[in-house]
């Protein structure tokens, strides 16, 4: 391969756009997971509907994961500092890990 074309090779691969944050699957639930500033932490999570389901059955299959997750992230000491749903089938949560 010539020199330039490499050089360009190598440029291009350099200044591409970072990959973007693809979501995870953990059964019925897809989240996606933000480290921020100060120890907080941000999830965003939606659900999908079961054949017998309703909206409350989601609410709780969405706290129940969100506080999983945190027990996870933070080896079980954590806060909830916000929690918004935003449909019946997604919401937003703000927890940070404690030192306990």
């Amino acid at each position: 391969m010539p020199p330039l074309a490499m050089l360009l090779c190598v440029f291009c691969s350099s200044v591409s756009a970072p990959a973007p944050d693809m979501a995870h699957e953990a059964g019925s639930i897809w989240y996606r997971h933000e480290v921020l500033s100060g120890g907080k932490h941000l999830l965003r999570l939606s659900t999908t509907d079961f054949i017998l389901d309703s909206g409350e059955w989601r609410k709780h299959r969405l706290i129940a994961f969100a506080e999983e997750f945190a027990a996870s992230t933070c080896n079980g000491h954590y806060k909830m500092l916000k929690g918004d749903r935003q449909t019946t089938y997604a919401a937003t949560v703000l927890f940070r890990c404690s030192a306990s």
